[in-house]
């Protein structure tokens, strides 16, 4: 197959370095990174990306409270900016805060600084177009919001500035760091019938993860009034005038529910993993945790979630804030022998691409087909044989899928160098 060829490191540090020393740099631009961990950082990563295309100074990237997340964490309490900073030297300048004289120009106020409003996936010709000749004139914009709105595909030079920041300058701060650092040891040592090997499983069966999806478990009526009660209270009246018992069939023939935890455990079994396995479960709280993990727990003794392995007073500096908990999670899984997804989402798809960077596109991921597996699990009259066939050849799919062939390939929203960074980002394991 044609392979492409390494990233050009050198050349793209040359190239944007001699546009900013030719002309200087066209303005600052200030962009807020909104949503949760990972959506968070992508939208870093395009901020860098668009500071190359328009040879801008990049302000360290803000992030907006979401109502969903709750979380008031800024840059630095996540991300180690110095290391940012320093890591991104040479490509785009960075800086924590406007310049006195810049600022003083709009009265100290960031909201007197002009918003531009970018639609979303924009190609690198509308930033040049539109968006540069406002840079140039005002020096200094804002574009909020600005989740996703950067093309997949652009020119080689910027898409290396997404890898360098996605698997250099993205570091997270010492606090995240020391104690995730702390919780993949002690996985480790609980892994010792496995030769410290683990099993990392994102879990996604939070209250709100279960309400929004409209599906329905084995709550009955006491459920359904609890989960219309919780859609009414964050999401007002967008679910309203829709049949929820026809879409929560649907959504489970679909493969569209979130899995529980009882059906995580079989599939693992079914898979082959045994009552050994040790097992992280990366996941906010479990709706009614105690009911619905039982099971799971019952299969599997050796189950483990960051509330388990770490003191409460080491968890306390991190509770109340969503973001920096999921940096937990986001560490241990970057690091188990095997990653299960269960439901999709930010999480998984870059937890996906940083394990495949990390070990050069030999990682274990475990992607089930969540259709054909809804259709085993309501069949009363499988054996158990049966299943845990269908499971076998299930979990070769997936590593067959999983598998990473280098190759040319058009970019777009799900074929991102944030899932499949190779052969894209390659050259960086060689600097």
């Amino acid at each position: 197959m044609k392979v492409q060829k390494p990233c050009p490191v050198l050349a793209t540090r040359r190239r944007l370095g001699s546009v900013e020393a030719s002309s200087g740099p066209a303005g600052y631009l200030i962009v807020e990174a909104n949503g949760g961990l990972n959506q968070q950082r992508s939208a870093i990563c395009n901020a860098v990306a668009v500071a190359g295309i328009l040879n801008a100074v990049l302000v360290i990237p803000s992030f907006g409270y979401n109502s969903v997340w709750k979380d008031p964490s800024e840059f630095r309490d996540i991300y180690d900016e110095d290391h940012f900073i320093a890591t991104l030297e040479g490509y785009v300048k960075v800086v924590k805060e406007l310049p006195d004289e810049l600022i003083s120009k709009y009265d100290h106020n960031i909201t007197n600084i002009p918003h531009l409003r970018v639609e979303a996936w924009a190609p690198a010709k509308h930033y040049l177009g539109k968006v540069y000749p406002v840079l140039q004139e005002q020096g200094a914009i804002r574009i909020a919001p600005f989740a996703n709105r950067l093309a997949m595909d652009v020119p080689s030079h910027i898409q290396l500035l997404r890898c360098i920041t996605n698997y250099r300058a993205l570091k997270f701060s010492a606090p995240i760091t020391t104690l995730a650092q702390k919780l993949v040891t002690r996985m480790i040592e609980r892994s010792s019938m496995t030769g410290g090997k683990y099993v990392s499983v994102h879990l996604r069966f939070e209250e709100d993860m279960v309400a929004f999806s409209c599906c329905l478990y084995d709550g009955g009526d006491a459920e359904k009034f609890e989960m219309h009660s919780f859609r009414e209270k964050e999401w007002k009246g967008k679910f309203k005038g829709k049949n929820l018992d026809f879409a929560a069939g649907r959504n489970r023939i679909d493969g569209k529910c979130p899995l529980t935890p009882l059906e995580v455990g079989m599939m693992l079994r079914g898979m082959g993993f045994d009552s050994n396995t040790s097992i992280y479960l990366a996941s906010g709280k479990i709706y009614k945790g105690e009911q619905h993990l039982a099971p799971l727990l019952k299969m599997f003794p050796l189950l483990y979630s960051k509330e388990s392995l770490a003191t409460s007073d080491e968890l306390a500096p991190f509770q109340g804030y969503s973001s920096r908990l999921a940096a937990l999670d986001y560490t241990v899984c970057l690091f188990s022998e095997v990653f299960a997804t269960t439901h999709g989402g930010n999480f998984p798809h870059f937890l996906m691409g940083h394990r495949r960077f990390l070990f050069n596109g030999h990682a274990k991921t475990i992607k089930p087909d969540k259709r054909m597996l809804v259709g085993l699990l309501e069949n009363m009259t499988i054996s158990w044989k049966d299943f845990k066939d269908d499971m076998e050849a299930m979990l070769l799919e997936s590593d067959r899928k999983g598998m990473m062939i280098p190759r040319v390939r058009k970019f777009n929203r799900k074929n991102s160098i944030y899932t499949f960074p190779l052969p894209e980002c390659d050259c960086l394991h060689a600097e």
